[in-house]
């Protein structure tokens, strides 16, 4: 029968215990799965995480933040957060005969030398500075050599000496290097096997053993056995593990805690929980806030040091209760690690955390219940609203109990108004809790008065006066005065015109509705005038956004207004017209911020899918808190956020509610150790240095292609958030920052010396300010030394000095072969030039040729090309004169040969009222015929360039009242009036045929009022300035259609050529008028809005030197 001193059993007992130890977890995990519920406290790392082995039996932590394990099989291993690292603890030789490593004690000392106690190969030290491995085994020959192969324990004492104890007895090594076996004269030790060793404050060294436990001073040497369980037997006070802390000393035993008091030399059993049997302990240490921690067969517990009791975590009694914890840890940071036999190694922050769930405030109740994506949430005094998919529930804080309403649709918004009426905004319309809290009563009234609107509700606000303000999709925002049953609408054409668009946030202030949109950005209402401004991504104005999917709007720090957009956070500054930015360049986990929140104390948080983070208000600084910090899911829900304003916040996600009191908030404020824990050269890493981070100059040879850095911010409570910032000096011109990345890559180095500066961060952001440093040398390639490329260059000065002597003589050899051959040559040459000569001048000759007959031709089909244009243009000239004029001629020949019909047949009796209308509608039509017959010669005059003018000086003011004169009978058979404005000031003369200018004038009144509405007014303006005169005709018609604008002034040109046209005329009129205004050195043009009016303007040179006309 084989034994396991280790562990005091036999191998055959050992698998019996193995096996009752697996019916007893069975039976655990399915009666009692409450038991695990707070496993997910801690963190594991297993074999499927690259731990090799699953036994770990202690950990330290070394000065550069390594943390160090040992471990059965793989012997001793380093950590840097994301990968172990092997060191042996045996020389090469041992390693070939003996196999693995098993290492069951580990210590670093204060001067940073590695111990290593194995089990069965003895003692091993690294030597922290060389790197050098220094063995230590038992010698039959040497009294003083170690008492046992089996190494139990290693402690160093307040006198910086080295405690060995093993299952043979106590061995030290003093300060000054001196090796010893303790041996004892007065008494021996109860027994040889050394399970734990301590020290209190006076110096005493306290043996545990495994029959009891020893007290030890230098000058009074080995005391009595003290039992702490006297009655027991066998193994009942084997000393497991010691604690010192202050004046007391903590035992641990297979039968319990006991403290003793070291004056009075006696035992006081700390109390367990009633009803409960006392797990054996492994491992006593202490966490920041004082309190115990224990580690046993049976779990984690905790002790309160002045109650000598053991307590609760929260609601359980220990934590991870199926694992065997061999050892506890409490690294600098804060970070508490735990080492399993059998089942890896666990780390967590043990400390009272800001984040709990619902559950946590009812333990009583199922938390399967409270597991759901929490939509929206409200606080009161006692009851806690969250809305979900398709339900709306009330749970009561004193008594744990959960009503749920069933909605319909999910639950965007829970609000209370001042009279404290529950409401609710869903998909499918408005609700609110009915008195006696037993159902949801619809609330129809804000859409009776828009019956056009979809009660799809979005957010909701309650003003203070008691009014509604309800966002929704697709349908803007409504503003509903429950008082005066009032409901106004907003915002209606802006969001439908985008399909699918809607109000996703809205926020209230004493001026303003702002209204944040999904597809339009955002939209402020103005309260009293209804007046909406727009801002968005395209817009110039001073609010810019980064994206026009606006997520929430809410209340920023002093004066200041926080925009969630789906590409960051935008703090808008209302007083000085500002903003700032936030996204994943600032620090955030996420660019897609789906809520923010500014507390009292200024502080802002934003909601993300990767998290919740916080900015300080005096600080720059974003943190980010995830799952691994204590929330109930990482990630959050959009705007499912409430501040009861008592110290708590309540915030939704994807899998329940998280209840976070600010105030107990933990940031890391450690600045992190920061190391290069690895470095490969083309793909293969270099020997690790000793136990510490530092690393000598690397130097590459000329055939090292690659080189890559691996980092590490020794900074464990959550080393996925660390954050990495290096830069090669030498190559590399800024700090580069790559997220999600912990290495750099070089390749293919230039020769020279580099420096590696490297700064990371913790899981909270904060990064540390000395940079950590490796030097890197990259040697030149052989030719590129100095001495190498100056024998070089002497070699190739002389191999051309060689060649070119040679190329002289050969090409003075050639020279005289080619004399010879240039001068038969140059004959032969001279007649083949001639010929070539006589070639090329025939063939210049047929080209001029051939050119000068191309440009004919060219030159002819231009000017087809050009007369076959100019007659196209002809031709639909023609067919527009004959057009216009076959209509303008028809019309009123019709008309006269009417009149003058009636009259032949005495249809009308002579001198009656009837006959003179006939009269003068046959003179009206003939007037209308001989003007267009004097059109069409005034455009052929113009045409041939015969057109004269008989120029003198002519008062505008007269000729228009003349020309108003003569419109009026015109003018009121159309029912328009015709107005003269003339300015108060001199004469308006100038240089003009008073007859064509008079001709200008009746045209353009004559459109004006035949173009006019009837009883609308026609204006001429005469308007003087110092050096022109400046006539306009202002009509009030239905205006120059835009298409029509740029041909008005072309001949036969109307905006209706239709012969069923309602104006007549032959577009003549105008095209006369810029020709006579153009003849007098003048301009004309027009301004014309559709459905306004149509002003034509003429300005002529004005004559300063001209006196006035007498008056007629």
């Amino acid at each position: 029968m084989l034994y396991d001193m280790r562990y005091g059993i036999t191998r055959r007992s050992c698998a019996e215990v193995y096996l009752k130890l697996l019916v007893i977890l069975v039976f655990i995990w399915l009666w009692l799965p409450v038991a695990n519920a707070n496993d997910t406290f801690f963190k594991r790392i297993g074999v499927d995480d690259g731990l090799p082995n699953a036994t770990i039996y202690s950990v330290a932590q070394d000065s550069d933040g390594f943390i160090w394990l040992s471990s059965t099989n793989s012997g001793l291993l380093r950590y840097d957060g994301y990968q172990f690292a092997e060191f042996q603890v045996l020389t090469a030789e041992e390693q070939n005969t003996l196999g693995s490593q098993d290492v069951g004690s580990l210590l670093i000392d204060s001067s940073q030398n590695i111990w290593a106690g194995t089990w069965g190969y003895g003692l091993s030290r690294i030597d922290a500075h060389t790197g050098k491995l220094s063995r230590f085994k038992t010698d039959d020959g040497d009294v003083n050599s170690l008492a046992s192969m089996q190494v139990q324990v290693l402690f160093e004492d307040n006198q910086q000496n080295i405690w060995i104890g093993t299952t043979g007895g106590l061995n030290r090594m003093t300060a000054d290097g001196q090796w010893q076996r303790l041996q004892f004269s007065e008494r021996q030790l109860a027994h040889n096997r050394i399970w734990s060793l301590s020290q209190t404050q006076d110096n005493t060294l306290w043996i545990g053993t495994s029959a009891g436990l020893h007290a030890w001073r230098e000058d009074s040497g080995l005391s009595e056995v003290l039992l702490p369980f006297p009655q027991g037997s066998g193994r009942d006070n084997e000393i497991r593990a010691l604690f010192s802390s202050g004046d007391k000393l903590w035992v641990g035993t297979r039968q319990g805690l006991f403290v003793l008091d070291p004056a009075k030399r006696s035992f006081q059993q700390a109390e367990f929980f009633s009803g409960r049997h006392t797990p054996i302990i492994n491992v006593i240490s202490a966490d920041q806030n004082g309190m115990l921690l224990v580690g046993s067969y049976n779990g984690l517990f905790r002790v309160h040091p002045q109650l000598q009791q053991f307590v609760k975590f929260r609601e359980q009694e220990s934590l991870l209760p199926t694992v065997n914890i061999r050892s506890l840890f409490l690294d600098r940071t804060g970070v508490l690690w735990l080492g399993s036999r059998e089942n890896g190694l666990y780390y967590t922050r043990h400390s009272k955390s800001a984040f709990a769930s619902i559950h946590d405030l009812a333990p009583q109740t199922n938390p399967a219940q409270f597991r759901f994506t929490v939509t929206a949430v409200f606080a009161d005094t006692d009851a806690i609203w969250l809305g979900s998919a398709e339900h709306l529930h009330r749970f009561v804080r004193s008594t744990g109990q959960m009503t749920s309403y069933v909605t319909g649709g999910r639950v965007n918004a829970i609000r209370r108004d001042a009279s404290g009426q529950i409401y609710t905004a869903t998909d499918v319309g408005l609700f609110k809790v009915s008195p006696d809290l037993k159902t949801l009563l619809p609330v129809p009234e804000p859409f009776q008065q828009n019956p056009q609107v979809a009660a799809n509700i979005r957010d909701l606000t309650i003003q203070s006066d008691g009014s509604f303000w309800i966002g929704l999709w697709g349908d803007g925002v409504i503003h509903w005065d429950p008082l005066q049953q009032v409901s106004t609408a907003y915002l209606q054409p802006e969001i439908r015109h985008k399909t699918g668009d809607a109000v996703q946030a809205m926020l209230v202030d004493d001026d303003f509705t702002w209204v944040g949109t999904r597809y339009s950005g955002v939209f402020r209402i103005r309260h009293g005038s209804g007046e909406v401004e727009h801002f968005s991504q395209a817009d110039s104005n001073t609010l810019e956004l980064p994206s026009q999917d606006v997520q929430c709007l809410e209340k920023g720090p002093v004066g200041s207004l926080l925009i969630c957009t789906q590409q960051g956070l935008v703090l808008y500054d209302l007083q000085q017209d500002s903003q700032h930015l936030l996204d994943v360049r600032s620090g955030l986990p996420s660019s897609n911020i789906i809520g923010a929140y500014a507390d009292q104390q200024q502080n802002i948080w934003l909601l993300t899918s990767k998290g919740l983070s916080l900015k300080h208000s005096d600080s720059q600084r974003l943190i980010t808190f995830t799952k691994q910090d204590g929330l109930v899911a990482t990630e959050q829900v959009f705007k499912s956020f409430f501040d009861d304003q008592q110290g708590t916040f309540y915030i939704g996600s994807i899998e329940g509610l998280t209840v976070m009191e600010p105030a107990l908030i933990w940031i890391n404020q450690i600045e992190p150790k920061v190391a290069v824990s690895r470095i490969l050269v083309n793909n293969m890493p270099l020997p690790l240095q000793a136990n510490t981070a530092r690393w000598p100059e690397i130097v590459l040879k000329p055939s090292d292609t690659s080189l890559e850095f691996e980092f590490a911010s020794l900074d464990f409570h959550d080393p996925s958030r660390n954050q990495y910032q290096y830069k090669l000096s030498g190559f590399d011109p800024d700090w580069i920052l790559q997220p999600g990345r912990r290495s750099a890559y070089y390749s293919n180095l230039p020769a020279g010396e580099y420096e590696l500066e490297l700064k990371g961060s913790n899981n909270h952001g904060l990064y540390n300010l000395v940079p950590e440093r490796v030097r890197v040398r990259v040697l030149p390639a052989w030719w590129q030394h100095s001495s190498v490329q100056v024998l070089g260059f002497i070699l190739t000065m002389l191999l051309i000095l060689t060649f070119h002597q040679y190329r002289l003589r050969h090409i003075q050899q050639i020279n005289k072969l080619l004399q010879n051959s240039v001068q038969e040559r140059a004959k032969a040459q001279l007649i083949l030039e001639t010929k070539v000569t006589e070639r090329t001048r025939a063939l210049e000759e047929s080209s001029m040729t051939l050119s000068l007959r191309t440009r004919q031709l060219e030159k002819s089909l231009t000017e087809i090309a050009k007369a076959n244009k100019e007659l196209k243009r002809l031709d639909k000239l023609k067919d527009e004169f004959i057009s216009t004029v076959s209509h303008e001629l028809r019309t009123p020949l019709t008309s006269i040969r009417g009149a003058i019909g009636l009259v032949a047949q005495n249809a009308v009796p002579i001198g009656s009222d009837a006959y003179r209308q006939l009269v003068e509608t046959a003179l009206q039509n003939c007037e209308r015929l001989s003007q267009l017959i004097n059109d069409l010669l005034d455009v052929q005059k113009f045409e041939a360039g015969k057109f004269a003018l008989q120029l003198k000086p002519v008062d505008l003011a007269d000729l228009c009242r003349q020309a108003v004169d003569g419109i009026q009978s015109y003018a009121l058979r159309y029912q328009v009036a015709v107005e003269l404005q003339l300015p108060a000031e001199p004469a308006a003369l100038t240089q003009a045929d008073p007859l064509r200018l008079r001709q200008v004038l009746d045209n353009l009144l004559s459109n004006a009022v035949k173009f006019s509405v009837p009883q609308q007014s026609v204006i001429l303006r005469l308007v003087v300035q110092s050096d022109a005169i400046r006539l306009e005709v202002i009509d009030q018609g239905q205006g120059i259609p835009e298409q029509f604008k740029s041909r008005i002034f072309e001949k036969f040109s109307q905006a209706d050529a239709s012969d069923s046209r309602s104006k007549e005329g032959t577009g003549l009129g105008l095209t006369i008028c810029k020709r006579i205004i153009e003849s007098h050195g003048g301009q004309i043009g027009f301004d014309s809005t559709e459905h306004v009016g149509t002003t034509f303007w003429i300005r002529l040179n004005r004559l300063s030197n001209v006196l006035p006309l007498e008056s007629a």
